[in-house]
């Protein structure tokens, strides 16, 4: 009898990723997709209302930019775009529902945004909501637009960078001292907090209160980091900034 010819093997089929917008939304390739349109955004305001807005956070890495050789500079620049194109490329092949998950992504971020501030410590009796006259004042322009770099620059050093190589660290510690891995969690949270709200006073004074607030709501941001991704954390300290200097008169 002749044998069946047997059939050929089919291709692997990647696994499905888990399914939901929480699932989605705390992917890093979501969350570096979601993220560079607030940049592009940012850049566009900048450069053509305010070209000296410049966030401290952005300076700091400019500057740190401006010292390396150029061969080390372009292979940042190539890393970056790669970094940006693989993010893109994971998004389409894993067919994820880009468009939805990242407009319930800027949404959600802009109801933390509202949320911080009050659960971070209640503001002091908030100054007269910016009413607008036909024209904007420069500095409300100019604080608007820096407080997108603010949200990208600022969780992009201190959370992306500075939370995570704290964890980092300490996963590598635990393997030799065998202390717990959730502690290391907290302690990162909370230095990077810490630091967060130091970097603010290299520009103002030193005040106590301000600085206790800028703390806690850096906990809260590092938690959020932790627990809904950097895309959400992003926005969520954007929409902070920007509802924060519509409530106060810059004047």
């Amino acid at each position: 009898m002749a044998k069946s010819k047997p059939e050929p093997a089919s291709e692997p089929v990647p696994a499905a990723p888990d399914d939901g917008y929480f699932a989605w939304s705390r992917d890093p390739s979501v969350s570096m997709f979601a993220v560079v349109p607030l940049w592009i955004v940012y850049e566009g305001l900048r450069l053509s209302l305010v070209p000296s807005e410049r966030n401290l956070s952005e300076w700091i890495l400019l500057d740190v930019m401006s010292k390396l050789p150029p061969a080390a500079k372009a292979a940042i620049y190539i890393a970056l775009g790669v970094g940006v194109f693989r993010a893109m490329r994971q998004v389409v092949i894993r067919d994820l529902p880009w468009a939805r998950v990242g407009l319930v992504l800027v949404l959600e971020g802009s109801v933390y945004g509202l949320m911080l501030g009050p659960l971070a410590g209640a503001l002091a009796d908030p100054a007269v909501r910016f009413l607008g006259s036909d024209v904007m004042h420069p500095r409300l322009v100019q604080d608007l637009v820096g407080s997108l770099g603010a949200g990208i620059f600022e969780e992009l050093v201190f959370r992306l960078g500075l939370m995570s190589l704290l964890v980092w660290m300490w996963l590598r510690a635990t393997s030799a001292f065998r202390l717990p891995r959730a502690l290391g969690g907290v302690l990162a949270v909370v230095v990077s907090a810490v630091l967060f709200s130091l970097h603010h006073h290299l520009r103002e004074d030193f005040d106590r209160g301000v600085f206790l607030f800028r703390t806690m709501a850096g906990v809260l941001l590092g938690f959020l980091f932790w627990f809904r991704g950097f895309g959400v954390c992003v926005y969520t300290h954007a929409m902070y900034d920007v509802y924060y200097f519509l409530t106060h008169d810059p004047r």
